[in-house]
């Protein structure tokens, strides 16, 4: 079967062979892979129509970029990428146990229907978390369950002086950056992705259900009640249940889930799940994106696990909008404002920093 993508005409052929297999190899005519491209970062060769049909990794673009570059170390003996992601590996196997004794002390007064509200949050986007609690608090919800990991000291006295339970895990994520990303995808952005992940696990390893959220989010009504609706009997069936990012990018595919946004439900699936993320850390803080890595396990997961995955369609659902309606559904945008939309939440993602967030949640009024 043929269909046009991008311009580039692509077909799908499935071959027979003595065994099964559950993954799509992709290729391209691609220019032959030359020394300059070897050695440059994020490069892969330009498209050209007269090559031969090569291999290629499946996320490739046509802007001459891998999206999954091979994580390097000159030597394994040496620093690179693999071996500074061993030694954050063993400092997180090294305490986890000690972790984890600390925060069931915290989690267990606070939690609700099993389910704890995970944020993380560094001294540059408290004033996001400051936005979100103070609008929640508006509307008179409840939010007692919430526990915020900040990155640092300044964060935690934010977050404590808003009334939020907190748990500050100097050991693996002391040494986080304090200031805001500049934009999506830079070093302080990737840090900080290394925390979301940290932070999920830990939680889940407790037996709770967690309904991850970044701090760019407002409610307009509790999203926990669709999440624990005994009598949708469809919603219960899922592991993981995520907001539809709406973007169409090769890394992402093919569920396009929002890694700002989620619920996950504490079983040995979810658990096992979020430990192999943690094995593929480096990935995150190589590729700047949470998201991408996310998605992809997901996937795997979903095929090898049975892991049950659920993305709430950006267009049949009106639950929980982001950036891809504020961008491309303006008719929507203007019902959100007036009050006349379904959506439980609004998710100030597709921007390139804290201050273009702000700029779109002041527009929405809040």
């Amino acid at each position: 079967t043929g269909h046009q993508r991008h311009d580039y005409n692509q077909c799908l052929v499935i071959a027979g062979n003595k065994l099964e297999s559950y993954h799509l190899n992709r290729y391209e005519r691609l220019l032959p892979m030359t020394q300059e491209f070897e050695e440059s970062e994020n490069k892969s060769p330009a498209f050209d129509d007269s090559t031969k049909l090569r291999h290629i990794p499946r996320a490739n673009t046509h802007e001459e970029r891998e999206d999954f570059p091979v994580p390097l170390s000159d030597s394994y003996k040496e620093n690179g990428d693999v071996r500074d992601h061993w030694k954050k590996l063993l400092t997180f196997v090294d305490n986890v146990d000690a972790i984890l004794d600390e925060l069931k002390v915290i989690v267990d007064p606070i939690v609700k229907d099993n389910t704890v509200i995970v944020m993380t949050v560094n001294k540059g986007q408290s004033v996001l978390l400051s936005n979100f609690v103070c609008a929640a608090r508006s509307r008179s919800f409840d939010i007692s369950n919430v526990l915020v990991f900040p990155t640092d000291v300044e964060a935690q006295k934010v977050a404590k002086g808003l009334g939020l339970a907190t748990y500050f895990d100097k050991i693996n994520l002391g040494d986080s950056p304090e200031e805001e990303a500049a934009m999506y995808g830079d070093d302080v952005f990737a840090s900080m992705m290394f925390a979301k992940l940290l932070t999920v696990l830990c939680v889940s390893l407790l037996g709770h259900d967690v309904l991850f959220q970044d701090v760019d989010i407002v409610w307009f009504k509790n999203p926990l009640t669709i999440f624990h609706d005994m009598s949708n009997t469809e919603i219960q069936k899922f592991d993981i249940l995520c907001q539809d990012d709406g973007s169409v990018q090769a890394r992402f595919a093919p569920l396009a889930a929002n890694s700002g946004f989620y619920y996950v439900r504490a079983n040995k699936k979810t658990q096992y799940l979020f430990t192999s993320f943690l094995y593929h850390a480096e990935l995150v803080s190589l590729s700047g994106s949470h998201q991408q890595v996310m998605i992809q396990l997901l996937q795997e997961h979903s095929s090898l696990f049975g892991l049950t995955v659920k993305v709430f369609d950006k267009v049949e659902t009106e639950y929980f909008p982001c950036g891809w309606q504020y961008f491309r559904r303006k008719d929507f945008m203007k019902s959100l404002v007036k009050g006349e939309s379904n959506a439980y939440i609004y998710h100030a993602s597709w921007a390139v920093n804290k201050d273009d967030k702000l700029v779109y949640l002041k527009q929405l009024g809040e």
